[in-house]
């Protein structure tokens, strides 16, 4: 595996569209494709300084080093998958619950292209079927603009998924067939649109109450670990964060403003506001 991103390789068209055709179709003023790039996120960081660019798109056939949330390495280094970025001048978009908007807004343009396969949004940014991790967004606030990155596994076969746990699975596996990376990003782009302008601050009531449906992680028990705040002060409490490694909880449902509710084994509810669910059952 190649660990420097080397030559970036811009494309003059994708999927029988020019990079100017893609522009129009999604809705931007600046859509890039590249054969591979270090990483779409570092590139959109870059496109974010020129308002006169925005909104715009970077999509790339493989990422050398794609990141997930908190640094983690998102393997993406194989043109099955579709990863890209978005950059929106930042404005009112609300990044906390933003993660949770854009995953309901993915799985709901998946199901269009795929009706037989389910999507379930698991908190806080990974998207699943039947319980497998099919993709991952991450949301990043820059200077004067939000940057949205997807990442989604789409026609990769057994051997060439990440060992990762949950075990990861993609779309192709899901349905039993190949699935349209172009048809994807439209999806994708339209579904999103009602997002960026429409923003919020938290998540809609009616988007919660999909969410919730969609949740892997509803009335199951958990192991935890981030930071989480007492409940019962309610919901934009602030004060008295705690840190936990390991918390044993059951998930109770997600919470307008993109926590996580839980409740411990003494069965006092706290909300997790950050972190990682590292097993549930």
């Amino acid at each position: 595996m190649e660990s420097a991103p080397g030559p970036v390789t811009v494309l003059a068209s994708w999927e029988g569209r020019t990079a100017a055709e893609w522009a129009v179709r999604l809705g931007v003023a600046t859509a890039e494709f590249h054969s591979r790039i270090g990483s779409t996120s570092d590139r959109a960081r870059r496109l974010a300084g020129d308002v006169r660019a925005l909104p715009a798109i970077v999509v790339a056939d493989r990422q050398l080093q794609g990141r997930g949330r908190q640094g983690r390495r998102w393997v993406s280094d194989r043109s099955r998958g579709l990863w890209f970025t978005a950059v929106h001048e930042a404005g009112r978009i609300g990044v906390e619950v933003l993660p949770l908007r854009v995953g309901l807004a993915v799985a709901r343009a998946l199901e269009s292209v795929v009706p037989s396969v389910r999507i379930g949004v698991k908190w806080p940014n990974d998207l699943v079927a039947a319980g497998r991790k099919l993709g991952g967004i991450l949301c990043e606030r820059v200077p004067g603009a939000v940057l949205t990155g997807v990442g989604l596994n789409l026609n990769h076969l057994p051997d060439e998924l990440p060992a990762v746990t949950p075990a990861a699975t993609s779309l192709r596996l899901e349905c039993g067939h190949e699935v349209s990376r172009a048809v994807v990003l439209a999806s994708a782009a339209e579904r999103l649109e009602p997002l960026w302008a429409d923003p919020a601050a938290v998540i809609p009531a009616s988007e919660l109450e999909v969410l919730n449906a969609r949740s892997p992680l509803n009335g199951r028990p958990l192991s935890v670990s981030g930071v989480v705040r007492d409940s019962t002060r309610g919901p934009y409490a602030t004060r008295n964060p705690r840190a936990v490694e390991e918390f044993a909880a059951t998930a109770e449902g997600l919470l307008p403003d993109g926590s996580l509710e839980v409740r411990d084994r003494a069965g006092k509810r706290w909300r997790l506001i950050a972190g990682t669910v590292q097993s549930w059952s």
